[in-house]
């Protein structure tokens, strides 16, 4: 029955995790403005996307808006499982990295798939920052920053996504390999990166941060081609 009712808990971090990434942030703030913003610009349902149709504020309020959605759901379901952890579910070592990424993964697969959207989304950029930032805020840091400068030299979001996420990928090898987590009294393992510790991220972690950043870089298969082609074009905010 331990087995069974973990499974279980497994199937519900990640219809959970769907549930709330189905949420079109893009496509609400868009509605919002009086469009569906899949019908302008790139018709992608991402925060680039409604900057470049709407303005420069609104794209800026919705990638900050998918990056908390992707955060918040997995600092929950991380300080639930932590505090209060049902004797019937298994004593595995990573469980609640485990229910952590699995939450990730759900929302990750209901931003790019929505259920409330007609299963048009986005392309994940922003989710997997989030479920980065939660786990290894250094390595977001690091990956965001070269983000940025590439975007600083280039001006094109595709390809600073395309280098930038599989670099935050291999720097989670880095906490994973090093154990160097100091964990307070009261905690059951795993991720935290409270006051006076660091951080240790195990196989499970790293294994489905692989499978979301596979998503990111499937999502972009056209934008690589196009920037093989060097008909990528550059990124621009429309002014506010």
């Amino acid at each position: 029955m331990v087995i069974l009712y973990t499974v279980l808990f497994c199937l519900m971090m990640v219809l959970f995790g769907y549930l709330i990434g189905s949420i079109p942030t893009s496509i609400i703030i868009g509605k919002m403005h009086g469009i569906d913003i899949r019908q302008f610009g790139s018709h992608n349902a991402g925060g680039t996307n409604v900057g470049r149709v709407i303005g420069k504020k609104a794209g800026i309020l919705t990638i900050v808006l998918d990056i908390l959605k992707c955060f918040l759901p997995c600092l929950a379901v991380f300080l639930l499982f932590n505090y209060v952890r049902p004797d019937f579910l298994s004593s595995y070592e990573h469980l609640v990295e485990l229910f952590v990424a699995l939450t990730a993964t759900g929302i990750c697969l209901g931003h790019t798939f929505p259920l409330y959207a007609g299963f048009r989304g986005g392309k994940c950029v922003a989710c997997f920052a989030g479920y980065i930032v939660f786990i290894s805020p250094l390595c977001f840091v690091l990956a965001c920053t070269l983000f940025f400068v590439l975007f600083f030299l280039f001006r094109k979001v595709s390809l600073s996504s395309v280098i930038a996420v599989p670099t935050a990928l291999l720097l989670l090898f880095v906490p994973m390999v090093l154990d160097l987590t100091v964990l307070p009294e009261g905690f059951n393992g795993g991720v935290y990166f409270g006051p006076g510790c660091y951080i240790h991220l195990s196989y499970v972690t790293v294994i489905f941060a692989f499978l979301l950043a596979s998503l990111v870089i499937l999502r972009h298969l056209s934008n690589i081609k196009r920037l093989e082609k060097g008909e990528e074009p550059e990124t621009h905010f429309k002014k506010d």
